[in-house]
């Protein structure tokens, strides 16, 4: 069973290690189709629009061992990479998961609603919620 653990607000490159700084520079790609640096994706500049606003950082673990690293930003949207790679994994679009990996997008939503980084409103919600309760 996964968890997202070990929140953190992402304001500086200085924060990052290089493949985490490789993953924003992915993840902005992602959402814009830029081929931008991290330190411009996490740029302080008001008039910089590359920048990605309200960045998070969180691992996500299973038996305690990091599996994946998990990034939000500009309020709904994301994405998960494999831990330590620059492999990306599944995408958060408009709050809700995308994965092409059925087992994967199962865990990673059911940690997602348990973390309550899932909205109850995203169509797939319901069935997050009760893998994430569990048999009856």
């Amino acid at each position: 069973m996964a968890d997202f653990i070990n929140r953190r607000q992402i304001t500086s490159v200085a924060q990052l290690n290089p493949v985490q700084a490789e993953q924003v520079a992915l993840c902005g790609a992602a959402y814009d189709g830029e081929d931008l640096p991290a330190d411009r994706r996490l740029s302080s500049d008001p008039e910089d629009e590359s920048g990605l606003d309200f960045c998070e950082l969180w691992d996500v673990v299973s038996d305690r061992s990091p599996v994946y690293e998990a990034w939000f930003y500009q309020a709904d949207s994301g994405a998960i990479f494999l831990a330590g790679t620059t492999e990306m994994v599944a995408q958060i679009i408009q709050c809700g998961l995308e994965c092409a990996d059925e087992e994967r997008e199962l865990e990673l939503g059911t940690a997602m609603v348990r973390a309550g980084l899932l909205p109850s409103g995203d169509s797939a919600f319901e069935r997050f919620r009760r893998a994430a309760a569990g048999p009856l």
